[in-house]
């Protein structure tokens, strides 16, 4: 779990059943960042799909994994030094077969980083 080491769940808010936005706090003192790399650090993809996963549990309160991803594009590097504060957009969706549909778009100084596409499943 990244969660209070990679990052830090500033808030969530819940804007109808469907909708809600979390801001986060990125930790650029992290290790991982010496190898993602040195003097230039990025947030690697795999991390912000697992602090988006990390936050849904969090608010569903429900261990969770990701079984599809029909379009995931990272359209901007994201800096922890220059830009940690982060904003995402989740629209989740419950289906008849237990699967929540969501869609993720990440925001930073007003500019998209991420747009995701996903089915989740309780994870066994």
């Amino acid at each position: 779990m990244l969660l209070d080491n990679f990052y830090t769940l500033l808030s969530s808010e819940a804007s109808d059943s469907f909708t809600r936005t979390i801001q986060i706090e990125l930790n650029p003192e992290h290790a991982i960042y010496q190898g993602h790399f040195p003097e230039h650090p990025v947030v690697p993809g795999v991390c912000m799909l697992q602090i988006i996963k990390e936050c849904i549990e969090t608010f569903r309160q429900q261990k969770l994994q990701y079984a599809q991803m029909s379009s995931c594009k990272f359209l901007s590097a994201i800096n922890p030094l220059e830009t940690p504060h982060l904003s995402i957009a989740l629209t989740l969706k419950d289906t008849e077969e237990d699967k929540l549909q969501l869609q993720a778009e990440g925001t930073v100084e007003n500019e998209c980083f991420i747009k995701l596409k996903a089915v989740l499943i309780p994870k066994a």
